[in-house]
């Protein structure tokens, strides 16, 4: 009976965060389609450039500071509190330096004006979007589960409200967009900084730990360094910056080498393609990573079965997703979109197989995130940044989208070869690419 209890309690917290990440997918997708609608291909290029800058920003500057707090305060729960105060006083230095060192390369690298305007109004997007992650990882730590849910949309909600407004406006103009997207972020932080300020010991109800006494909670611990808050958060904080940067450097190459339009165009691409990547990432990183971690660590078999499981499966869909999307991006984008994005269905079609690729070094990956393997997740891509960011720069600058479709293709399969490398060198063996079933053993 209590099994039966604890399956349903956990469909019943896990449910409204599935449905906030879907939710959130589409409310991004419908960001892009009423701007795309709304805006020139130059404009929303620049609006595409500018919001990608701005997302690699938000990765570095954030540092991986609410992973680091799960972290934590798994492992200490009410004695984790000592870490909070130091973590954000480190972000309070290390934001403006971030920024400042981004404003110096923009003023460098950047000729166009309309492209560090825009920027320079959506900077309200970094601190709004480092806060929301910083409050997601309080809610969770809470069990809050349908709060989190909400936070996870709010953003997206904000953008589409912005998108919607000039949908519908008489005039479309990028400055209108960023404007927009900075008073919604100003609005979020707002109320983000009223949610993080109950982050303390005496405010706070941390779910699965048993409650104390006051005076256990007040004793005092040693404060952690600088030094240990950085040992604990570079590998999260690698993770996310490369992600972005490997994720977005094509699209702020183009704006920046080639033209607006080229960058415009090529995001309405790829957007389809971020749909597509979500059906992975609500499998691994929502649903199965804390069964990962415990199977990693106490049922080897049957997280061995699992993993064979996954792959199989994942290559399977994802040979669907290029059969799919080859023969119907361009009507996808079209319809959406409209005739004016015609190329991009095009270019949809020849990144489908990027959907196999994502979907089998996902899969594949999943090996290397429980452990002391994490850090060979961050090193593979490490690899593929330092691959992919240079050929982006030599291949756009010679052939322009076709040099950036070419790039793209390249980074998810230096990904998928660098991760399976890692799996078969450090955690699986051959094991790594052999065995995958569609069966889960009854043994495990």
């Amino acid at each position: 009976m209590n099994v039966k209890l604890d399956i349903k309690s956990g469909l019943k917290n896990i449910l409204p965060i599935l449905i906030s990440l879907a939710g959130s997918g589409i409310l991004a997708f419908l960001t892009q389609v009423l701007l795309g609608h709304s805006l020139t291909v130059e404009d929303y290029g620049i609006v595409s450039t500018a919001v990608s800058i701005i997302v690699i920003i938000t990765a570095v500057i954030g540092f991986g500071i609410p992973s680091v707090w799960l972290l934590i305060f798994g492992q200490e729960g009410w004695q984790a509190f000592r870490w909070v105060r130091q973590s954000l006083k480190f972000m309070l230095l290390w934001g403006p330096f971030v920024l400042a060192i981004s404003w110096a390369g923009f003023m460098w690298l950047i000729d166009d004006a309309r492209l560090l305007t825009t920027i320079w109004w959506m900077q309200a997007m970094v601190v709004m979007q480092v806060m929301v992650e910083l409050l997601t990882a309080k809610l969770q730590l809470e069990g809050r589960y349908k709060a989190l849910s909400l936070w996870q949309v709010l953003p997206h909600l904000g953008r589409l409200s912005v998108a919607t407004a000039v949908y519908f406006s008489a005039t479309s103009s990028v400055d209108f967009v960023a404007k927009g997207f900075s008073v919604i972020s100003l609005v979020l932080i707002a109320a983000s900084g009223f949610g993080l300020s109950s982050m303390s010991s005496s405010k706070m109800r941390l779910a699965g730990h048993q409650q104390t006494s006051s005076t256990a909670r007040e004793t005092p611990l040693k404060i952690p360094s600088y030094k240990g808050v950085l040992c604990l958060a570079w590998p999260y904080a690698g993770t996310a910056a490369l992600v972005m940067l490997y994720g977005r450097i094509e699209i702020v190459l183009l704006g920046n080498i080639t033209s607006q339009t080229a960058a415009g165009t090529f995001t309405v691409a790829v957007s389809f393609l971020l749909v597509a990547f979500l059906v992975p990432h609500a499998i691994y990183q929502i649903y199965l990573l804390p069964k990962i971690h415990r199977w990693f660590h106490s049922e080897w078999q049957k997280f061995l079965s699992v993993y064979r499981f996954g792959c199989a499966a994942m290559a399977l869909m994802g040979i669907a997703g290029i059969i799919g999307t080859y023969f119907l991006g361009e009507l996808l984008v079209v319809s959406f979109f409209g005739d004016k994005y015609r190329e991009s269905g095009q270019i949809l079609s020849m990144l489908s197989v990027c959907i196999l690729f994502r979907f089998v070094s996902t899969s594949i990956g999943s090996s290397l995130v429980s452990g002391n393997y994490m850090k060979y997740k961050v090193y593979c891509q490490s690899l593929t940044t330092l691959i992919s960011v240079p050929c982006a720069f030599v291949l756009i600058t010679l052939y322009g989208i076709e040099g950036a479709i070419i790039n793209k293709i390249l980074t998810e399969f230096m990904l998928l070869i660098s991760y399976m490398y890692a799996s078969a060198r450090y955690v699986l063996g051959s094991e790594t690419w052999s065995g995958w079933s569609l069966k889960v053993s009854h043994n495990a």
